[in-house]
């Protein structure tokens, strides 16, 4: 055993064993587990992490947790440092990141609060959002479209005999069977097929090369190799590049050879449902595993988003966050901005709208987090008396709402009003009358036009059903003279699943002026779907 760890185990055994008082001003109990640390006389700063010592009291739903119970979910060594950035250096009440060691020093893989084991937690202050719920409710979005989330557990801390409010404990983004299931990388990965994942990285503003702004998690800078570390970069860049073309929407070689589209519409989808100020240009994850393509995620860093920051208009319930700084990665609004990205997108919003993200599970789920920590925010307040108080980028109200309960509705009002703005920007917008999506069909359809005989208008319907068609179908409805020469196009488009109607008019295509009376035909192509009608026209 080496002198450090010699060392470092008598410290640690020393910590262990020292009397604890618990004596924490008026707080006895609490309805959340509580967690207490004890740094023993050292200050916690940004880095290098001290040793310190933890215990976790939580006896279970239902049951009272007591400053002078048992430890009974953790009680052992960890590594302790502070975290973020504004939230480090501008607020009173500290976030940490603490690691999980044994009596060595080792990382010491352990399960928290029912989440599955690891050395890595964040211990988020929540100081800016006052409903503490913001985080967590991203991440209960985000885990309702499929996507692996961090889970959040509320909690009370205390520090060094210092009662110090509600915290969330939460997972750190990581590579794991239980987290973010990718592949492992190992040095040796350099084959042609092992070297392609997997990667995580985030984009922390302002562009910049890999070590820079896109900043490595795994692996870890210091251990990537030099060729996995151009293979990331290049596949990146390779992207990027395909996106400054007219073609990059292109089915073969564009944009989709390189990204799993449906990961970065559900992206999409919870940054702009919460209207996160910090979306895109921070915080933002990406990751790919092996022979898959890049993925977008997992989601990140929401106590600035759902009307609870003023930067970039977030007060507001309308208009978009991407692309409304020039810090985001271009990439995001011309996917966007894309019409067959945007049909997609318009279809998974609706899609999730049905139950999921429903307004009554939203509401759900903020008022389940409320009533839990009703007992603990009237603590957390007392020691940080901050409702309806400037704290920073504040929006318009902020000094009205000086209940924790107001707090609650505030956010709760806006998540509807938002969802509502939403609803009405992606409605399934087509050329056709008298659509009905609401009732989705199940096989596709061309059916009689009417009125037949006509002149000069006639209406087409058609549906496109939902099997094999989650997002959309590439469309084509034609109308072609007796000869079999085109008279004009319909629809050439993507289309969701529903029941349409056309108008066919025979004076409005170039060629139709010249459309005499006689029988006419109209072909609709979806996918494999090919049908053709008649119709008569009597001038």
């Amino acid at each position: 055993m080496s002198l450090y760890r010699v060392i470092f185990f008598i410290l640690t055994l020393t910590l262990l064993i020292q009397p604890q008082s618990r004596k924490i001003n008026d707080f006895i109990s609490s309805n959340l587990p509580i967690i207490i640390i004890d740094t023993h006389g050292q200050t916690i700063v940004n880095e290098p992490k001290i040793i310190a010592t933890m215990g976790i009291i939580n006896n279970g739903p239902g049951n009272r947790n007591n400053v002078t119970d048992p430890y009974t979910d953790y009680n052992g060594s960890i590594g302790i440092e502070l975290r973020g950035n504004s939230t480090q250096n501008i607020f009173p009440k500290k976030p940490y990141l603490i690691e999980t060691r044994d009596s060595l020093g080792e990382n010491l893989d352990v399960s928290l609060l029912g989440i599955p084991a690891d050395n890595d937690w964040i211990l988020l202050a929540s100081y800016i959002d006052r409903t503490f719920i913001r985080d967590p409710l991203a991440h209960y979005l985000s885990s309702l479209t499929g996507r692996w989330s961090s889970r959040c557990r509320f909690c009370e801390v205390i520090v060094n005999d210092e009662y110090m409010g509600v915290y969330i404990l939460t997972e750190k983004i990581k590579r794991d069977k239980n987290r973010l299931d990718i592949k492992k990388l190992d040095p040796d990965d350099t084959s042609s097929t092992d070297i392609t994942g997997g990667y995580i990285y985030e984009i922390t503003g302002f562009g910049g090369d890999f070590g820079e702004n896109r900043l490595l998690h795994y692996p870890e800078f210091e251990d990537i190799t030099d060729e996995q570390l151009a293979y990331i970069r290049n596949y990146d860049d390779g992207f990027r590049y395909v996106m400054l073309f007219p073609t990059f929407s292109d089915p073969v070689n564009g944009y989709e050879k390189f990204i799993d589209t449906e990961s970065f519409i559900d992206e999409i989808i919870v940054q702009e449902f919460m209207r996160n100020s910090d979306a895109y240009g921070w915080s933002g994850y990406f990751h790919k595993d092996r022979d898959k393509k890049l993925s977008a995620g997992p989601v990140w860093d929401f106590d600035q988003s759902s009307g609870n920051s003023s930067y970039l208009e977030g007060e507001k319930t309308t208009g978009w966050i991407i692309g409304s700084t020039k810090w985001h990665p271009f990439f995001w609004k011309k996917l966007f901005d894309d019409d067959g990205f945007n049909n997609k997108l318009r279809i998974r919003w609706n899609e999730l709208r049905k139950d999921k993200f429903s307004d009554e599970n939203i509401l759900l789920f903020i008022d389940s987090c409320a009533n839990y920590l009703a007992e603990a925010q009237e603590r957390n307040f007392e020691k940080w008396p901050i409702l309806g108080v400037f704290l920073w980028r504040e929006t318009d109200g902020y000094q009205n709402r000086d209940t924790y309960q107001k707090e609650v509705d505030y956010l709760k009002n806006y998540m509807i009003e938002r969802a509502e703005w939403m609803d009405d920007q992606f409605k399934i917008e087509t050329t056709t009358i008298n659509s009905d999506i609401n009732e989705l069909p199940e096989n596709f359809r061309l059916e009689q036009n009417y009125p037949n005989p006509f002149n000069p208008t006639t209406i087409i319907s058609y549906s496109i059903p939902t099997v094999g068609t989650r997002y959309a179908v590439s469309v084509q409805l034609k109308v072609y003279d007796i000869l079999g020469r085109e008279v004009g196009t319909l629809v050439n488009e993507e289309k969701a699943p529903g029941n349409y109607k056309v108008i066919f008019d025979a004076g409005h295509f170039e060629r139709s002026r010249e459309m005499t009376s006689g029988i006419y035909f109209y072909r609709l192509i979806a996918g494999s779907f090919i049908e053709t009608n008649k119709m008569i026209l009597l001038r």
